[in-house]
């Protein structure tokens, strides 16, 4: 059984699933890769490499932003199960932060 609402004409559903699920993987491991990076880029700033704070950006950008990005995106297509995959992405930022801390990959 599908998720997907049927189409409003009455006719065929023209949507795309494996396009959308395509772009929902690629958001995601853009957030799985550069929301960690960001932040431990963050943490190892020093003057000439910018400064900490827009590593901080970039990483709770990409970990926070995509995730809802790529919800609103399987949303939109009409793609629940994405969604919520695309939401528990969410959890990701806490266990990476707690991760480089308790590794000392954070020093």
């Amino acid at each position: 059984m599908s998720d997907r609402p049927p189409a409003p004409s009455g006719g065929h559903n023209t949507r795309h699933p494996t396009g959308i699920r395509v772009v929902l993987a690629l958001l995601a491991l853009a957030a799985l890769a550069l929301g960690p990076t960001g932040y431990l880029m963050g943490l190892r700033a020093v003057d000439h490499d910018g400064s900490a704070a827009e590593w901080f950006t970039l990483a709770f950008a990409a970990a926070v932003g995509l995730p809802f990005l790529a919800a609103a995106v399987a949303t939109v297509a009409g793609d629940r199960r994405g969604a919520l995959w695309s939401l528990t992405l969410l959890a990701w930022p806490v266990v990476f932060v707690s991760a480089l801390h308790l590794t000392g990959w954070g020093r």
